[in-house]
């Protein structure tokens, strides 16, 4: 119960300081942005994601479930990396090609395609 209190408060933290960025957006006057929200708050999600696969890859460790979430986890962190350089690219911090979010986006999708099938194999 301590640990969900933790990562809510901790993922609210997180939402409110990295709003002004969001607020930066792209327009002229600034503002929030469709796109610029949309990525901070899959940003939060991936970081959520990524905490509570580390969790269950501890409780695993050795297992013969090991080798999925260890997959799982990296799609995880491609998914978290993904965002973080679309939120620089969106918000002009620095210009970035689109190809680089798209592959760590094909980048975790097929990791977490391994994950899945290698828990296929061990559960089937």
């Amino acid at each position: 119960m301590m640990n969900r209190k933790r990562i809510l408060s901790g993922g609210l933290a997180a939402f409110i300081a990295l709003t002004p960025a969001a607020y930066a957006g792209n327009g002229a006057e600034g503002g929030f942005t469709a796109v610029s929200i949309l990525h901070l708050a899959l940003f939060l999600c991936a970081v959520v994601g990524l905490i509570w696969a580390m969790k269950i890859l501890s409780l695993v460790r050795g297992g013969l479930m090991s080798k999925s979430w260890q997959m799982i986890l990296i799609g995880f962190i491609c998914l978290c990396l993904a965002q973080v350089v679309a939120l620089i690219s969106k918000l002009g911090f620095l210009a970035v090609p689109e190809i680089v979010v798209t592959l760590l986006y094909l980048s975790m999708a097929a990791t977490w395609l391994a994950g899945l099938y290698q828990t296929r194999k061990v559960l089937g």
